[in-house]
């Protein structure tokens, strides 16, 4: 992965979409491209804040998950996003995605136990879990459901039900989506409750 690490924030919302073809209105993308080229580089477009490469551990998760769990580029995984660069032409249409897993493995993997953000939201009645399975890019969406609830669905099922999580990425790691979905559909809403209780512990721990 080759990382394009722009001076300030200023210097990515004026020059990033000219540069690699994706909107500015964010704080950084991985750019996966297509992995079946023999000459393709995925691209990590970022900038300096205090200092520090911002999202750098986030996105380089997106890397390493795209590169071991999920197979294929980005438009062959379950999402419903038509955003550039890839504008994927026909993004899958039946739910459940693999948002809640990418973006909540991103989450996790960069701040571990230390998410102020999304453990704030941990005591209030928020998402079923079935529910998070379910969410999208542009449909059932949103920053907190996607990076902070999709945390909480992440840390949950590595810390309570890991051996489902390894069924899980049997299938996303050899591209078998329509066996994932219906895993993810055959667990229904049987871990709910047990979601609900746990994450109203998290703030106890702490």
């Amino acid at each position: 992965m080759r990382a394009n690490v722009y001076h300030s924030r200023g210097d990515y919302e004026r020059y990033v979409t000219a540069h690699f073809n994706v909107p500015s209105d964010n704080g950084g993308m991985y750019l996966e491209g297509h992995p079946e080229a023999p000459n393709n580089s995925a691209e990590f477009v970022t900038y300096e804040h205090q200092g520090q490469i911002w999202n750098l551990a986030h996105e380089y998760v997106h890397y390493l998950d795209g590169r071991f769990n999920l197979y294929g580029d980005f438009c062959a995984n379950l999402h419903d996003s038509h955003s550039a660069p890839e504008y994927c032409p026909a993004p899958a249409p039946l739910l459940p995605y693999l948002v809640w897993w990418s973006e909540g493995l991103a989450e996790y993997i960069a701040k571990g136990n230390d998410n102020p953000a999304a453990l704030k939201l941990a005591d209030e009645p928020g998402y079923a879990l079935s529910a998070l399975f379910d969410t999208g890019y542009e449909h059932n969406a949103g920053t907190e459901r996607i990076y902070l609830w999709g945390y909480l669905a992440v840390r949950f099922m590595l810390e309570r039900h890991k051996p489902r999580l390894d069924a899980m990425l049997a299938f996303t790691r050899k591209g078998d989506y329509p066996r994932y979905q219906a895993l993810i559909t055959s667990w229904g809403d049987g871990m709910d409750d047990e979601f609900s209780l746990w994450r109203r512990q998290l703030n106890k721990k702490t």
